[in-house]
């Protein structure tokens, strides 16, 4: 096709486009003197005149994009030969508001489709939204607390009102291509044990933390959806104490699915595969007493330091205090802070001789023996903590906040199934710096409507 593009059309939108804006900064200019204005104002005004002054200049730049002329003929898809119809106009909304242009339309008589080369270079299927608006339409719908907020905030960002189903559906099928993305890198894993590949080249030493936050689906209740960190770490000066050292988290990168914990564990093998983990790095695995976890962690990293995260640990200590000794005792909190001291030293024995002889009375005593006996190996808090390990589990429950939490358990709301994964799977790589790459996977858009009429309609 000819896509050169004319002196006349190229000098014709330059004209037009000159008088346009000369136009209006004389509007703008008798207006701002008419009578005093407050800088907001000035502000409001301006920003409403360059949008619509923005959607004029794109209305004008695409029939630039075009071929000067339409070719007579092209390659259908079905490998003959597409013959040119007519011109006919379409309608897309952008970022800017909705505009119109006009495109060549062919027709294949073999296979009987039409197909329209000029929307495939714009890369909009007439009728629908842009790549652009779209977007942000998903990044909105998945970081404000509802569709209708994110509908509100574009519409005071961009001038451009569009309903709220209309962001939940760009989010959703946003969502909905990277679940289908992360879950052939799955099934491919699953299916021939090979890692996929490296998208970088990890450290020696590597987190993994791991934990579910249920949320409300419809017509089945609450279920979890389980939640997965990759991180590595660094070293820094305590900010309350500056005189002490903490280890903080950093590089985190997240995996979330609705999904049994068989397939979560190849799904998080799979991202840790992704940021390089390998036979020759230090694996590090943190999380509470769920089975689940440590199943994952025995199967897809065996070797792995398997660590029980300090608060869920200590939070049993004080449970079995409060059933002994009760909840305003001075004895329940010497005895507590004493089972805690044997606990950081990493004396799991000593602290389940202590609480033997309640064995038996109280729930909370059972429960807390029952954990420190099964997770007794990976309780060695003091040697982790001389060998610069995490022992906290605050980068996990802060990514099930973060990604889960904060979206989709706000007041009221109850989800479907495939809803609430999209949209926190959207999180999860929008958290986790993956957006461009999210970007990158997004098909061209297609027709609504796909017809094999006789007639040139397009």
């Amino acid at each position: 096709m000819d896509r050169t593009t004319s002196v006349d059309r190229g000098a014709a939108f330059v004209e037009a486009i000159t008088t346009q804006m000369t136009q209006l900064a004389r509007s703008l200019s008798a207006w701002a003197q008419a009578e005093a204005h407050s800088l907001e104002t000035l502000e409001h005004q301006v920003v409403r005149v360059l949008h619509d002054f923005g959607t004029a200049l794109l209305q004008g730049l695409v029939p630039l994009a075009a071929p000067a002329r339409p070719a007579p003929e092209l390659t259908c898809a079905c490998g003959e030969t597409a013959r040119y119809q007519r011109m006919r106009p379409a309608k897309a909304t952008t970022l800017l508001g909705s505009i119109t242009f006009t495109r060549a339309v062919y027709h294949c008589s073999t296979c009987g489709q039409y197909c329209v080369p000029f929307d495939a270079q714009l890369q909009v299927a007439a009728g629908s939204f842009s790549l652009g608006l779209q977007e942000l339409l998903a990044l909105l719908g998945a970081t404000q607390d509802s569709f209708a907020q994110a509908s509100h905030v574009l519409e005071r960002l961009t001038l451009l009102h569009v309903a709220p189903n209309s962001v939940r559906a760009a989010s959703e099928d946003l969502g909905q291509l990277l679940v289908s993305h992360d879950e052939g890198v799955r099934v491919q894993a699953e299916r021939s044990h090979t890692p996929p590949p490296a998208a970088q080249t990890a450290p020696p030493r590597v987190y993994l933390s791991m934990d579910g936050v249920l949320a409300h689906i419809h017509e089945v209740g609450f279920k979890e959806l389980k939640t997965g960190c990759v991180y590595t770490t660094r070293t820094r000066r305590s900010r309350k104490t500056p005189e002490k050292t903490e280890v903080c988290a950093i590089a985190q990168s997240y995996v979330v699915r609705l999904c049994d914990a068989e397939a979560f564990g190849w799904q998080l093998w799979s991202e840790a595969c992704r940021r390089g983990v390998g036979a020759q790095t230090e694996v590090v695995v943190l999380g509470d007493g769920a089975h689940w976890i440590w199943n994952i962690a025995e199967q897809h990293f065996p070797g792995a330091i398997e660590i029980v995260d300090w608060y869920h640990a200590s939070e049993y200590v004080w449970n079995a205090a409060r059933a002994i000794f009760g909840e305003g005792s001075e004895l329940r909190g010497e005895w507590a802070k004493q089972q805690l001291e044997r606990l950081w030293q990493g004396k799991v024995q000593q602290v389940l001789k202590a609480l033997q002889p309640y064995s038996g009375r109280e729930d909370a005593v059972d429960a807390a023996i029952s954990y420190y006996t099964t997770h007794q190996g990976r309780m060695d808090y003091a040697s982790y903590r001389a060998r610069g390990l995490m022992i906290g589990s605050g980068t996990i429950e802060s990514a099930c906040k973060q990604l889960v939490s904060a979206r989709l358990k706000q007041a009221g709301m109850i989800w479907d199934a495939e809803g609430a994964e999209a949209v926190a799977v959207v999180r999860a790589w929008l958290t986790s710096e993956r957006w461009n790459e999210a970007m990158r996977l997004r098909p061209p858009p297609k027709r609504i409507y796909h017809r094999r009429a006789t007639s040139a309609a397009a």
